[in-house]
Parts: C-alpha cells; sequence; structure tokens
C-alpha cells in the first residue's frame, strides 16, 4: 500500500505547516500586601520635596508634699521623621514592524499589563524591605522558627517594646511574612507529627529544633481547618492579622525577615499614584510605541524601636525526608 504524503516534522511535506499559538499567557507575580498594612500619607503638589512628621516626647508626671508649690515645669521637645519619594518607572518600545508581524493581536494591551504588574511587584518588594529596620528582632538566623517567637514578637510589640516606659502602638497590628516560614507556624500550631508530645517537632528535614506539644482545639477545628485552608484559616495570632508573602525574598543563607507591626509603623507616602504614558510621537520609529508607567513612592517606619518588630528565621525550601 502506497504511504500518502504527510505534513509535519520529519514527513514529506515539513515545512508547510503553520505555527499556530492558541493562547497567549503572562507570568503571575505576587499580589501585593504590604500597601494594605501600611499608613498611608500623600505628599500633594507644592507641599515640597517631603512628608515630615513631628511627635513630641514624655512629660512625667511626680509626686508632691501637700500644700507645696508646683516647681516641676519640664521641657518640651519633638522629632521629626521624613520620607523623601522618589520615581520609579518602566518601559518597554514596541516596533511597529514588530505589532505588525507577531500573531498576538493584542500584544500592546499585554504589554501594558506586564508594566503594571513590573510596578505593583517592585512596590510591594520595597515594602518587604522596611521589616529589617525595625530593631527589635525575634528568631535567629537559620532557626526554623514557631508559635514561640511570633508570639514573643506580639508580646514585644504590645508595650512598644519597653517595659520602664510602655508605649503601646495603636492597633490594628500584622504579622506578615514568607509562606515557607508561616508553614512552619500552621505546622506547629496543628502540630503536624507522627510523634509523641515532647518529642522531636515538625520541621523541613536537617534541621533541628524543640520538642511537640499535644494538638490544640481537641486534635480537630483549628488543627483540621488549618489543614485544609493553610495559613489562612488561622486568620489572626494574639490579636494580630496574619498575611502571607513570597515577596519577602531570601538573603543568600535562605534566611527571611518578616515583621510584627502596628500599621502606624508602616509608612507609605505616595507623591504620584502610577499613569501609564504611551508615547507614539517620533515618527522616525515608524509606527513604534513607546511604553512608560511610573509614579513616585516611599516606604518608611515610624518609631521602628517600638511599632514593629523584625521576626527573623530559615525559609529554607522543603525537601523530602
Amino acid at each position: 500500500m502506497t504511504m500518502g504524503n504527510l505534513a509535519g516534522t520529519g514527513q514529506a511535506l515539513d515545512s508547510s505547516l503553520n505555527t499556530i499559538f492558541s493562547e497567549f499567557k503572562l507570568l503571575r507575580d505576587e499580589s501585593g500586601v504590604f500597601r494594605s498594612t501600611a499608613t498611608m500619607m500623600t505628599l500633594k503638589p507644592h507641599e515640597g520635596r517631603s512628608k515630615n512628621v513631628n511627635n513630641y516626647n514624655r512629660v512625667v508626671a511626680l509626686d508632691i508634699a501637700d500644700g507645696v508649690d508646683i516647681q516641676q515645669a519640664q521641657q518640651l521637645a519633638d522629632t521629626t521623621t521624613t520620607y523623601t519619594p522618589g520615581e520609579v518607572a518602566v518601559q518597554v518600545l514596541l516596533p511597529g514592524s514588530t505589532m505588525r508581524r507577531v500573531a498576538d493581536q493584542e500584544l500592546l494591551q499585554r504589554t501594558g499589563r506586564m508594566l503594571a504588574n513590573a510596578y505593583d511587584l517592585k512596590e510591594d518588594q520595597d515594602g518587604g524591605l522596611q521589616m529589617v529596620n525595625f530593631t527589635p528582632i525575634m528568631g535567629v538566623a537559620g532557626a526554623v522558627i514557631g508559635p514561640g517567637e511570633y508570639l514573643g514578637a506580639l508580646q514585644r510589640l504590645s508595650i512598644g517594646n519597653n517595659r520602664a516606659n510602655p508605649e503601646p502602638p495603636p492597633l490594628p497590628y500584622f504579622i506578615v511574612d514568607h509562606p515557607i516560614k508561616l508553614g512552619t507556624l500552621a505546622a506547629r500550631l496543628i502540630p503536624l507529627t507522627d510523634v509523641p508530645s515532647g518529642t522531636n517537632i515538625y520541621t523541613p528535614a536537617t534541621v533541628t529544633t524543640g520538642r511537640t506539644v499535644g494538638p490544640g482545639a481537641g486534635g480537630g477545628g483549628l488543627s483540621d481547618e488549618i489543614l485544609r485552608q493553610g495559613i489562612g484559616a488561622l486568620g489572626m495570632f494574639w490579636g494580630a492579622t496574619v498575611k502571607r508573602t513570597a515577596n519577602l525574598i531570601p538573603d543568600a543563607s535562605d534566611d527571611v525577615s518578616g515583621g510584627a507591626y502596628s500599621r502606624e509603623g508602616l509608612i507609605y507616602v505616595s507623591e504620584l499614584e502610577p499613569v501609564a504614558d504611551n508615547d507614539t510621537s517620533d515618527k522616525s520609529l515608524r509606527g513604534a510605541v513607546e511604553l512608560n508607567y511610573w509614579g513616585s513612592y516611599v516606604w518608611g517606619t515610624y518609631r521602628p524601636a517600638a511599632y514593629g518588630v523584625e521576626i527573623l528565621g530559615d525559609a529554607t525550601l522543603p525537601v523530602a525526608s
């Protein structure tokens, strides 16, 4: 029987088929969380280069003898914290010939979405970099941390990290940390272990840690919900809303700094919300479009020794044991 002339790679007509792309997708970025946990300030036009926030010092009440004149007048003082926004931009040039020839008829629109995603990603990563500016630290590099460290961070936060002169930050409080670190927190709250209480606790392989505790909530309830939903089932921990983000980037030793903080302790100053600006004015580029997406902002902390606590710990990728 004679074989027909097939079309396709390695066949008789191996150059006769068009390459058809059925769908065009964008790579996903982690959604931002830090703006939702920060105090938002706006630097308005003609207000200058920076946003300046003043806080006054304390005055102290003293005991005095009955009937004696008060002669304990105290001096006021103030401290200024300055936040100076800077511009952030992302740009792509699409030649006219490219847009005419590529199969994706929505290339321009998809590129615009990529620019917006890139800006949002940088903005959130910049927010995460503020966690190391909170001066109290719970946890330590190389250690897999759990409920004790997170509880300790919130205990310190609740008194402004000062037992002699407590400065409790205003609510709400947040814990924002990496999914791997929060995964270990969730597992230790269940706890996820196949050994009796008091022996080795659940942890990623190769890391030595503390001891197990008995399962909370009677071995069901919250434990079961955490197994089904992950850290999202916890919702709050010791009065703080728990949020996770992969935009906290591990260092070269696989350690990540998250944070427990008051909303007032994390500051986001916006001078200009991001705008899209597509330029087609250069006729010599023959139909090219220059896509620009830019804005101006700055992140900062307020009272970092009192209004936030850095939570440092290991975020090594889990491996099979």
